[in-house]
């Protein structure tokens, strides 16, 4: 027994010692505890060295701030919100806590603080993209539906490959296309604009079949409306029905002379077939001349070139479609090849591997987009 009783007096000396340190002593103690709490995994721990550290000073705005990012982590965002209004009572010039608040506040449902919480973090630092998301999808849910796409539009234009931007926009799009739908439906439930708007949305769907039957309802309704037969050819050409595309693409020309794209699709048909490369040099040409930043034209122009066994024309018809849409592999393919068939092995090398690099990097954002949002 005094063997035992000897082995405890250093710790309570050591516990006796800690006890007698001044404040700010113990609360470094604290928070180092805190932070290997969390690096463990464990915020219920890390929550509870946090506060004790507020009862030795309540006035500790970070630690506040910290516990709210903790109860945040967790998914407790009126615990986090609580946390978060105690640290900026403390500290109004702490600007850091604004996104996260903001946040909290929205997923509460709390939108009007929310907005105006939001608002202030994207004064305060205009390129944080989180605030930017949030401020959007609040407007949104506000229903500000034009001012949150705006912010998306906005955020996108400077971080065009953020995912999440691109999902929320794509979602608000998709739901004021149903809204307009619905609307649509209640003043003109029969009209052809209202089997156009339908036919639209339910090809963005990839619903074809479906998209065909309104698209024909609309045609019967309005016959001759420009659009029309394009809309229904462009879905026969989705379905590789290259017969049937073509009929309609030709009747759409006869109502719109200048529709380059039914004049393009007319050619990639064709040439889908393998009938009639007079004809679809003549429709790609045409679609050419009358846009000439269309790179697809461009791009079937040179695949009919290459047929030909004109490798130099089908080269430069390639450049221009690549100049115009840098990042498409598959004319970088189609240039690899015909320098090759040219003889110009260095820059066929050279094609092929940007061909590899461009696969690459598409294969990467396909994973990133497949990643569920964290």
């Amino acid at each position: 027994r005094m063997f035992g009783s000897a082995l405890l007096l250093p710790v309570l000396l050591m516990d006796a010692a800690v006890s007698a340190q001044d404040p700010n002593a113990l609360v470094e103690k604290l928070y180092g505890e805190a932070i290997q709490a969390k690096r463990s995994g464990d915020l219920d721990g890390a929550i509870a060295k946090y506060a004790e550290m507020l009862k030795v000073n309540p006035q500790l705005a970070a630690a506040h701030n910290n516990v709210g990012l903790l109860y945040f982590q967790k998914g407790d965002y009126r615990a986090a919100a609580k946390a978060f209004e105690d640290g900026m009572r403390l500290d109004s010039k702490m600007l850091t806590t604004l996104v996260p608040l903001g946040t909290a506040y929205f997923q509460l449902g709390r939108l009007k603080e929310a907005q105006t919480t939001l608002e202030k973090a994207v004064r305060a630092n205009p390129g944080d993209e989180q605030a930017q998301l949030y401020l959007a999808r609040c407007l949104f849910s506000l229903g500000r539906q034009e001012a949150g796409a705006a912010v998306l539009q906005k955020l996108l234009q400077k971080s065009p490959s953020n995912v999440e931007a691109l999902y929320s926009l794509g979602q608000m799009y998709m739901k004021l296309a149903k809204q307009t739908l619905s609307r649509l439906e209640e003043k003109a439930p029969d009209s052809y604009l209202n089997h156009l708007i339908s036919g639209q949305l339910l090809e963005s769907m990839e619903n074809y079949d479906e998209a065909l039957v309104q698209y024909k309802k609309a045609l019967s309704k309005q016959p001759g409306f420009k659009g029309a037969h394009y809309n229904l050819g462009n879905i026969y050409w989705l379905e590789g029905k290259w017969t049937e595309a073509i009929a309609e693409f030709q009747q759409e020309l006869a109502l719109d002379a200048y529709n380059c794209l039914a004049c393009w699709k007319i050619a990639n048909s064709l040439i889908n077939t393998k009938e009639d490369p007079g004809m679809a040099m003549n429709q790609v040409n045409r679609a050419v001349a009358i846009c000439p930043d269309l790179p697809q034209a461009h791009a079937g122009q040179g695949k009919l070139l290459a047929d030909e066994g004109n490798w130099q024309k089908a080269i430069e018809s390639y450049k221009k479609a690549i100049q115009l849409e840098p990042g498409e592999a598959s004319v970088h393919y189609l240039l690899s090849v015909a320098y090759r068939k040219a003889g110009r092995i260095e820059e066929a090398n050279a094609e092929t591997k940007l061909v590899q690099q461009l696969n690459q990097a598409q294969q990467r954002q396909r994973e990133t987009r497949s990643k569920p949002s964290q």
